[in-house]
């Protein structure tokens, strides 16, 4: 039997408004509230609509000796299973539990 979604990232945002909002100076406009490395996922299938990206740094070898002056950045994106914040299985296709 598949579990409801859950909807705890809509929830979460919610409250985090509730605690911005009052801090934002009154006549402010055009105030927007979204997660940042939002996904979406064409298949419909349960996922997290957000994942959180590592970041990665490093100094390349040169080929003659030594290392290059900068630093190499980069970023891998990982794809949660769980909620994490009900901590609920996201189904998969062919999940039965």
């Amino acid at each position: 039997m598949s579990e409801q979604k859950c909807n705890c990232f809509s929830e979460y945002l919610e409250k985090v408004k509730e605690q911005v909002i009052p801090q934002i100076p009154e006549g402010s406009d055009e105030v927007h509230f979204t997660w940042q490395n939002r996904v979406f996922l064409i298949s419909g299938k349960d996922y997290s609509p957000v994942n959180p990206k590592v970041e990665v740094e490093y100094r390349k070898p040169k080929k003659g000796g030594g290392f290059a002056k900068g630093m190499t950045r980069d970023t891998v994106s990982i794809m949660a299973n769980y909620c994490a914040f009900c901590g609920r299985k996201y189904q998969k296709d062919g999940d039965e539990s």
